[in-house]
């Protein structure tokens, strides 16, 4: 009886749910002036993710997690501004505490030169 409580326990702890919202051909945060970059040539970096997470206690939100700043912590992972080929992802988790997160997926350029 303890190996089937342990086992139904650990099931409970390891749910959540994960649900596809979209996917975007371009996205960017930034003032990208896209007349003047070629893409193909800037500087890319393949399957960067950015998240941006919020923690749930009792039914009660921390916050509500932001695309915005799911798409900041990608930018700052690969150095660029701008995210071609992306998808964006809700995921979360709950039993008495959770989180919610908000992730995007995909390739980020970098458009601009870094200033010296």
């Amino acid at each position: 009886m303890k190996g089937i409580s342990a086992v139904l326990c650990a099931f409970l702890l390891l749910t959540g749910c994960s649900t596809h919202l979209t996917d975007l051909s371009v996205i960017s945060n930034k003032n990208v002036a896209l007349g003047s970059v070629d893409i193909d040539r800037s500087t890319q970096v393949k399957n960067v993710v950015g998240e941006d997470t919020k923690f749930v206690f009792l039914f009660i939100p921390f916050g509500q997690p932001q695309l915005k700043e799911a798409l900041n912590n990608a930018f700052k992972k690969a150095d660029g501004d701008l995210m071609i080929d992306a998808s964006v992802y809700r995921r979360s988790w709950w039993f008495l505490v959770g989180q919610e997160t908000i992730a995007i997926e995909g390739t980020v350029v970098k458009t601009r030169e870094r200033q010296p």
